[in-house]
C-alpha cells in the first residue's frame, strides 16, 4: 500500500509539474507575442502619407523635408516597439535612399501617364528618372500600342490603309479629346 501511495504521489507531483511547465511556457509565449511590433519597417516606409510627403519633397528638390519624414518614420518605429535592428535600418541612409528611390519611380509613373495621354515625348523623362529604367521597356510598349491605335483611327478617317497627314492629325486630335475626358 505504501508503494502505491508513493507511486500515486509521484504521478500527482509529475502532473502538477507538467501543468506548471505548460503554464510558464504559455506565459512566456504570451510575453514573446507582446514583444512583436504592431507594424513592420516596410509598412512604415510604404505608408501613404510618408510616400506622398517624400514624393513631394523629391519633386521640390527639398532633401530636408525627406529627412523630416524619416524622423517621423523613426518615431513611429519607436512607438511600435520595433527591434533594434529595424530601428537601425530606419536610421540608415539606406532607408532614406529607399524612400527617395520609390518616390522617383512614382514621379516617373505620374509624369509618363500625363505625357502618354498628351502625346508628348518621354525620352527626357527617362533621363530624369533612371530609377525607373526597369519600366522603360513596358512604357515603350504602351507608346507603341497608343501610336498603333492612333494609326487605326487615322485609317478609319482616311478610308485607306495609308492615311495622309490630315487624317493622322485628326486622329491625334480625337485621341487628345478622348484622353481629356
Amino acid at each position: 500500500m505504501k508503494k502505491a501511495l508513493v507511486v500515486l504521489a509521484i504521478i500527482v507531483a509529475a502532473t502538477f509539474s507538467w501543468f506548471a511547465y505548460l503554464s510558464l511556457d504559455a506565459d512566456k509565449r504570451d510575453q514573446d507575442a507582446a514583444q512583436v511590433p504592431l507594424i513592420t519597417v516596410m509598412e512604415i516606409l510604404h505608408a501613404s502619407d510618408l510616400q506622398e510627403g517624400v514624393k513631394q519633397a523629391v519633386k521640390d528638390g527639398n532633401i530636408e523635408v525627406v529627412d523630416s519624414w524619416m524622423v517621423q518614420a523613426r518615431e513611429v518605429g519607436q512607438a511600435a516597439n520595433l527591434s533594434s535592428e529595424d530601428m537601425d535600418y530606419l536610421n540608415s541612409e539606406t532607408a532614406k535612399d529607399y524612400v527617395v528611390f520609390n518616390a522617383k519611380r512614382q514621379l516617373y509613373n505620374e509624369a509618363f501617364e500625363a505625357r502618354y495621354y498628351a502625346l508628348e515625348e518621354v525620352e527626357t523623362l527617362k533621363e530624369q528618372y533612371p530609377e525607373a529604367k526597369d519600366l522603360f521597356t513596358r512604357t515603350d510598349a504602351l507608346i507603341e500600342k497608343r501610336d498603333a491605335i492612333i494609326q487605326q483611327i487615322a485609317v478609319a478617317i482616311a478610308g485607306s490603309e495609308q492615311p495622309d497627314e490630315a487624317a493622322l492629325k485628326e486622329a491625334r486630335k480625337q485621341w487628345l479629346a478622348q484622353a481629356s475626358k
